[in-house]
């Protein structure tokens, strides 16, 4: 073993400054570089938790938007077809003249249903792109940080809004 040492030229008091400056450099790593780089992606790990969150609950507030929406629609449909319904046994049971009557009735009521539904859609539609606008700003502004000014969050926002849009239209 010593010939080999010494073919090879190994110090042994160059050696072990080299072991314990390899060791001090370790500890220098671990302490200054690779645990705060770790705090850093962990937190990093936990905002991009939060915004995937936020944007589930958004999702989930959508589609509950939605649902709602159906519904009313399914009720209001209801109520009209009962109405009309209404509006034909009456006018079975009289004379021609009320039967007329009771069509024109029958189809201001029917206007006004979709009227109704409509000023219903576009309020409820308003109300989920509102809604989502802010869950989109809140997720975006968690997963992206204090990266991006406001205004390129806000035009983000709107595209995404946009998109939105275009795949419900």
């Amino acid at each position: 073993m010593a010939e080999f040492i010494e073919h090879f030229g190994v110090n042994g008091k160059l050696f072990l400054a080299q072991v314990v400056n390899f060791i001090l450099l370790l500890y220098v790593l671990r302490r200054f570089a690779y645990k705060p780089i770790l705090r850093v992606l962990k937190v990093r790990r936990e905002e991009i938790e939060k915004g995937l969150r936020y944007t589930d609950e958004a999702e989930e507030k959508l589609k509950k938007v939605f649902q709602e929406k159906e519904i009313i629609l399914q009720e209001t449909r209801r109520e009209a077809l009962n109405m009309v319904n209404d509006a034909e046994d009456i006018g079975k049971s009289r004379k021609e003249e009320i039967i007329k009557e009771a069509e024109n009735k029958s189809e201001a009521i029917i206007q006004t249903a979709r009227k109704s539904i409509e000023e219903e859609k576009a309020k409820m539609r308003d109300e989920v792109y509102r809604d989502a606008e802010e869950f989109l700003a809140m997720g975006v502004m968690k997963v992206l940080g204090k990266m991006s000014p406001e205004e390129r969050d806000k035009i983000l926002i709107r595209e995404a809004l946009k998109e939105l849009r275009s795949e419900r239209a």
